[in-house]
């Protein structure tokens, strides 16, 4: 809580010069740019993700369950690595038209965020009922006439979450706008806080900015609140697959291999392609170590906040009513924080905290143990830990609300306490939830680009900040060889979350 009570106190500061520089000249840029890619990347999103959610759904061609699960392989691709690759490309052919704009950024936000929808999408379509789109038939529907008068609408709920976390990875994203030249809430607040120097106008931005983003939050949730729908879970889940023409077969896949194909695999073979010609300046026993310490950064973020998400969720489930759930609700509202937001919020707070500890050791022992908690990769950590409890803790939940509550109440009338339940009961169930949680904070944390670079300790480096300084040094060929390792790290990851996920669907 410390963290969000410091960014609301910002607004007892007094006002700069330089907030009224921003005020007068580019806080209008900032606000317009940022809504505008969050509503960009929120409809694309929502028309790749539910198009082919429905397609691979809905009907049967060739190579159909290949393509549902490959369709989440972009999840492996940072959109600033797809931004990196894609301008290297386009300065090499002139005749293609140029992405370093609002709309460039909106699309390339948009063939990495999309899966977000595709999977919430297709679950929520798999699990519709069968007599539903018979009855629509016998009306006189046409398949798109059901797809968006009965299918979307039904899946409301779904979609409109996957839309609300793919605009959410839009308004924090740092490394992409960055790249692309365009002034966004997140670029303006890393300018003011390293170029101008000014402590308290970028934590004054940050607060303005997180307002407006649990506002968005706030109306979203209230949304999804007042939508009702029901459907009969005793019919069979879905129709059987459609069989259609080879030309019909042939459009469905290329639709479906579209956003596939430009938001992985030309960025992959791209990336594979460049390192080939890097000097051995690069491939060196430095990015050997950056390589190593990227993988044990992420690997011990993804433990803990598992843990944490483990121990927050069986809290809300055993007192769901309690002061300490209230307060979970707000922690676990990280997620929609952008980076730099965070970054400020934890930063500044945990720095005057070494500064007290070390004036105490000083004055009563003589000693001093340095930027403990603000210079180590402890407050790494903590940010992660903010950032992402929501993504884990979400995940956990779901598994955990899957037993039934008559479950809990056999145990205990059997003498089990809440511990023993736990261990004897509930982890078992929750072997994939938990593998499936630890999974994406992995691959969000090797992704994970201005909370690193900004908190990362002196002479500590990752994947991505090498990558982005490269690329911003123009040197693209270099970066790639970064910028392939977070892919391939992020592959295994995403094929694991695949076949739990979509595994067993794609066998109805």
């Amino acid at each position: 809580m410390i963290p969000f009570v410091y960014l609301g106190s910002s607004i007892f500061f007094p006002f700069s010069d330089n907030w009224n520089h921003i005020i007068d000249n580019v806080l209008l840029d900032y606000f317009i740019n940022s809504l505008s890619l969050a509503i960009g990347v929120g409809f694309l999103s929502f028309i790749f993700g539910t198009v082919t959610a429905w397609l691979t759904s809905i009907y049967d061609f060739p190579f159909r369950k290949i393509i549902s699960w490959l369709l989440l392989m972009p999840l492996a691709m940072p959109a600033y690595i797809i931004a990196i690759t894609y301008v290297g490309i386009i300065d090499n052919n002139n005749f293609l038209p140029d992405i370093r704009n609002l709309f460039g950024g909106i699309v390339m936000i948009s063939l990495v965020v999309y899966p977000y929808v595709y999977i919430l999408a297709r679950g929520a379509f798999l699990e519709q009922s069968k007599a539903l789109y018979e009855n629509a038939q016998i009306l006189g529907y046409s398949q798109l006439d059901i797809f968006l008068k009965v299918s979307i609408p039904m899946a409301r709920p779904a979609i409109t979450l996957g839309v609300t976390l793919a605009a959410m990875e839009a308004l924090a994203d740092y490394g992409t706008v960055t790249f692309l030249g365009i002034p966004t809430f997140t670029t303006g607040i890393f300018r003011t806080w390293f170029g101008m120097n000014d402590t308290a106008t970028a934590t004054q931005m940050a607060t303005l900015f997180l307002s407006i983003v649990f506002i968005f939050v706030f109306l979203e949730q209230n949304s999804r609140k007042k939508i009702h729908y029901s459907e009969n879970i005793k019919t069979q889940s879905m129709l059987n697959y459609k069989k259609t023409s080879k030309k019909n077969n042939f459009i469905i896949i290329m639709i479906c291999v579209l956003p596939l194909l430009f938001g992985f695999v030309i960025p992959y073979m791209d990336l594979a392609y460049g390192p080939i010609f890097i000097s051995n300046e690069v491939l060196n026993t430095d990015f050997f170590e950056i390589v190593k310490s990227t993988l044990f950064l992420a690997l011990i973020a993804a433990v803990i906040i598992s843990l944490i998400s483990i121990l927050v969720t069986y809290v809300k489930r055993l007192k769901p009513k309690s002061i300490t759930n209230k307060l979970m609700q707000i922690i676990t509202l990280g997620y929609a924080i952008p980076g730099p937001v965070i970054a400020i919020a934890v930063m500044i707070p945990l720095s005057n905290f070494d500064n007290y500890i070390n004036q105490i050791l000083l004055e009563n022992f003589n000693i001093s143990i340095g930027l403990f908690f603000s210079g180590t990769i402890f407050i790494l950590i903590f940010a992660y830990c903010i950032r992402f409890l929501t993504v884990s803790s979400r995940t956990i939940k779901a598994g955990l609300d899957s037993v039934s509550l008559a479950t809990d109440e056999a145990a205990r009338s059997l003498g089990a306490n809440n511990i023993s339940m736990f261990i004897k009961i509930h982890f078992h169930l929750l072997k994939t939830p938990l593998l499936i949680s630890f999974l994406v904070v992995f691959i969000d944390v090797m992704k994970e680009l201005p909370l690193t670079s900004i908190l990362r300790p002196f002479n500590f480096n990752t994947l991505s900040v090498k990558a982005f300084e490269l690329a911003a040094d123009e040197r693209i060929a270099d970066a790639s060889s970064s910028a392939i390792m977070i892919v391939i790290a992020g592959i295994i990851p995403v094929i694991l979350i695949t076949r739990n996920i979509l595994g067993k669907r794609n066998k109805v």
